[in-house]
């Protein structure tokens, strides 16, 4: 079954691609999947309705919790972290006036604190919200880079 979310949320990714004016192949290589599925996902032939609707609703749920979501599907970090990127548009940002260095949220390799400081490596940062979950004074967050 979670083979079929995942396909859900793929489709609703690749279609949101498309929009943006992307390639099958382009798509493809981002969504990790065959270009025949993709055209598939494109022409409304795949996936099933019902998965579809599931998926629309992961979408609708807040970043925090569709992140984890989508993680809790698939073992490929990279694959979820373009999922997520795509599918909601976030990046993780850091609010120094709330933080108080406790270092709760140094359970990722993205981020690291120097003098009282949270750094976030974006590119290592895979969107998996552990960080998030963890922090006592919801210092760390996603916020939307867009809205397509």
């Amino acid at each position: 079954m979670p083979e079929h979310i995942l396909s859900g949320i793929k489709a609703i990714v690749a279609m949101k691609l498309r929009r943006k004016g992307l390639i099958q192949r382009e798509i493809a290589k981002i969504i990790k999947s065959d270009r025949s599925i993709v055209s598939h996902y494109l022409s409304g032939r795949y996936p099933k309705e019902k998965i579809l609707n599931v998926a629309k609703i992961i979408e609708e749920i807040p970043p925090k919790y569709g992140a984890k979501l989508i993680h809790s599907l698939t073992d490929d970090k990279e694959l979820a972290k373009s999922l997520i990127k795509e599918l909601y548009g976030i990046k993780l940002l850091w609010d120094e006036n709330s933080c108080i260095a406790c270092g709760s949220c140094l359970v990722c390799v993205a981020l690291t604190l120097d003098d009282f400081t949270i750094n976030i490596d974006e590119n290592a940062c895979c969107l998996c919200a552990s960080c998030i979950f963890r922090c006592p004074t919801n210092s760390l967050k996603f916020v939307r880079e867009n809205y397509d």
